[in-house]
């Protein structure tokens, strides 16, 4: 596989997680989304990150083990784990702790942040597995 081929399906993905899954403008709605997507299915709501499993993939494929590498996947890794927690104290009417106050105030969520934090996680999968996956290319 080329480089870019991997790259471009890493956006395609990334693209596809914000648009799907980080609906809405306001935490009310984006947490209202989540939670449809969690109540259809927890294997539904896991597969719904593809760029989680891009990443692990790249990896092993790779066997590019760098810190940015680990970062990205732990950031991804940390993100699902962050929401199934919520998701699940939310429907089990559990106290959400330091959630509560953010998600009472339904807090706007600007575009630009999504886009920004999309960015950052592209920027973050080209600095762990392009020199390696370029590597790659000119050994074949």
């Amino acid at each position: 596989m080329s480089f870019l081929s991997i790259f471009v399906l890493y956006i395609i993905c990334e693209v596809f997680e914000l648009f799907y899954i980080h609906k809405g403008d306001t935490i009310g709605s984006y947490i209202a989304n989540l939670l449809l997507l969690y109540k259809r299915g927890i294997l539904r709501f896991l597969c719904l990150h593809p760029t989680f499993y891009i990443a692990i993939f790249t990896a092993i494929y790779l066997d590019t083990y760098n810190v940015l590498a680990m970062t990205l996947i732990a950031f991804k890794a940390l993100d699902m784990v962050t929401k199934l927690i919520l998701l699940q104290k939310i429907e089990n009417k559990e106290p959400l702790g330091a959630f509560a106050n953010i998600i009472e105030r339904n807090v706007d969520i600007p575009f630009f942040i999504k886009v920004t934090a999309s960015l950052l996680y592209i920027g973050l999968f080209h600095a762990a597995f392009g020199p390696a996956l370029d590597n790659l290319h000119h050994m074949v």
